[in-house]
């Protein structure tokens, strides 16, 4: 199995978790909505007076089925549409000359929402997610431990092999793969020139012509195929050859079982609430900290 596909069945994984939260989430609105339509209908239907009393939100509250909205839904006179809240539809009373348009509304904040959606199936999700990402992380330590990763270039030590990021083998000449070698073994991928000359030519008196061609030669492919730079710099009066990395591919799955609860939550809060509703500035203020 490739890094990259376990990398790929990891956030599909939490792709679906986050989905089924979001859908989890918006049918709890809906059965909040469709609880206060039918309370309201059926308080409606036994009114008697124009206004509206103690008694009047008592029976309201009485034909509510979900037991969270009994202290968190009033009746009122219709305000129209507030998309800051969870309403019902207006609904029209009619006493002899007397019509009122009535409707409901529900002051639940993000949590009682929450708590009153199903979120099994996306706790399923991350959960799977987690087993898989431990799982991948025993597989490659058990099965990749004689292989280094640098840019797009997977080296292995087994059969001394360079390959790009497709499993594709890099064909490097015998003395580009000896130079190659050589930075692949050093901790932090620098040679001087007096090092390289003397392990590839050592009978050779000066070889920095020659070094200075394979490197010319050497570079098209470590950038193309490696995605890496070959650098020649000075210090200390001493030419020194740097391996420098244009970007990390390493995979990392990550740096801690926090950052997909934030990237879940803050998901969540940008698909559900932003746009339906105000979130009080204290609560956001909390989360963030």
């Amino acid at each position: 199995m490739k890094p990259i596909s376990s990398v790929i069945i990891f956030l599909l994984l939490v792709c679906s978790a986050v989905w089924a939260s979001i859908d989890s989430y918006h049918c709890a609105e809906t059965s909040i909505v469709q609880d206060m339509n039918q309370a309201l209908l059926k308080t409606l239907t036994g009114k008697r007076e124009a206004w509206i009393t103690p008694d009047t939100i008592q029976s309201y509250r009485q034909h509510l089925q979900i037991a969270d909205l009994k202290s968190r839904s009033f009746v009122s006179y219709a305000l129209g549409d507030d998309s800051h809240s969870l309403h019902s539809k207006q609904m029209k009373w009619q006493s002899g000359n007397h019509i009122l348009t009535f409707q409901s509304y529900a002051d639940c904040s993000f949590a009682t929402v929450w708590g009153l959606s199903d979120q099994r199936l996306p706790l399923s999700f991350l959960l799977l997610s987690l087993v898989w990402m431990a799982a991948s992380i025993v597989y490659f330590r058990r099965h990749r431990t004689d292989r280094l990763v640098l840019g797009k270039m997977v080296y292995a030590a087994s059969d001394h092999s360079f390959r790009d990021w497709h499993g594709e083998k890099i064909a490097f000449t015998p003395m580009q793969q000896q130079l190659m070698e050589l930075f692949i073994n050093t901790v932090d991928c620098k040679l001087s020139k007096a090092v390289i000359c003397e392990t590839l030519w050592p009978k050779k008196p000066d070889a920095s012509e020659t070094l200075y061609t394979l490197i010319r030669r050497l570079k098209p492919i470590v950038s193309e195929r490696c995605g890496l730079k070959i650098v020649a710099d000075r210090v200390m009066a001493t030419d020194w050859l740097l391996i420098h990395l244009q970007r990390k591919c390493q995979i990392v799955f990550l740096n801690g079982i926090g950052v997909i609860f934030k990237i879940y939550i803050l998901g969540i809060l940008y698909w559900n609430i932003m746009p339906n509703r105000g979130i009080l500035s204290s609560f956001c203020c909390t989360f963030s900290c």
